[in-house]
Parts: structure tokens; sequence; C-alpha cells
């Protein structure tokens, strides 16, 4: 949590003065969206970490307004997944090594839904493809093509 200047500065004054009890305010506009955690916190996805585990996709390269609705994804061993695009059904195999992360060939349902050539499941699938690497930012867990770039961002449950 950050705190404002002035409740720093108030603080920092009593002390000076001998005064050791003093109160601040949290500064509500200087917290961190749940996309803007710092990536110094950032943990490398082994298989055994996603094994067993739910997503639900918040963002899509770089979108942050999905729509319900939204992409899931199961690890349902620490090497098969399945989910859901938002229309269609999906699963596959993954490949998780030491900084990196392969996912498919996926296989998926081919319901006819109302989904045009670069809706939200196409940009989710797409992206699942270009998947190179993941990490773990806080509780999120971030997709990245192979130049780092964050591809897809999930928080955990279904």
């Amino acid at each position: 949590m950050q705190w404002t200047r002035t409740g720093t500065t108030c603080c920092a004054a009593l002390l000076l003065v001998g005064q050791f009890a003093c109160t601040s305010t949290p500064t509500q506009g200087l917290l961190k969206p749940p996309d803007a955690v710092e990536k110094s916190h950032a943990v490398a996805v082994t298989p055994n970490l996603l094994a067993a585990t739910s997503w639900t996709a918040f963002a899509i390269d770089g979108v942050a307004e999905v729509l319900s609705p939204k992409p899931r994804l199961r690890w349902d061993l620490s090497q098969r997944f399945s989910g859901t695009g938002g229309c269609n059904a999906f699963g596959g195999a993954s490949v998780v090594g030491l900084d990196s992360l392969r996912l498919g060939p996926l296989a998926a349902t081919g319901k006819a839904c109302v989904t045009l050539p670069g809706a939200q499941e196409d940009m989710f699938f797409r992206a699942l493809e270009l998947t190179r690497k993941a990490r773990l930012e806080g509780e999120q867990l971030v997709f990245l093509d192979a130049s780092g770039k964050p591809l897809l961002r999930f928080l955990p449950g279904n």
C-alpha cells in the first residue's frame, strides 16, 4: 500500500520532535491495478505449480476488457490442460520447461458461434498458440510470446 507524501512528511516531522505515534491515510489513486504488478515479484512457472489449477482470462493481447463468457483454462495434470474460449471448449498438451511454455496442438469443438474473425475467442486461441513463456506475477498467470510481450493475463478461479 502506498501512502501520501503529506502523511509521510508529517510522520517524519513528528519523529524529529520526539513524537512516536502517527497515522496516515492511504492514497486511493496510487494503488496499482491488477495488471501493474512489478516484474521483480514474478515467479517462473513449473509443471507442479500449474497442476490442478483453474484460471480466468482478464486481458488478451493488452486489451483488459474481456467480455463474458470469459475464456477459462484449467490444468488437469501438470502437462494437460482444457478450457473454453468463451464459446468452444478446447484441450491440449503443454510442455513446461525452465523459462518456457509451449501449448498445443489445441483440439477445439467447432460450434457455430457468433464469432467473427478477430473476435475475442479467435484472439484468445491465437495468443495460446503464440505463447512461449509463462510467469506468476502476484496472483496473476501471465503468458508471453518469444520476445517477452504479454499475450494473456489470468486470475485464479473459474
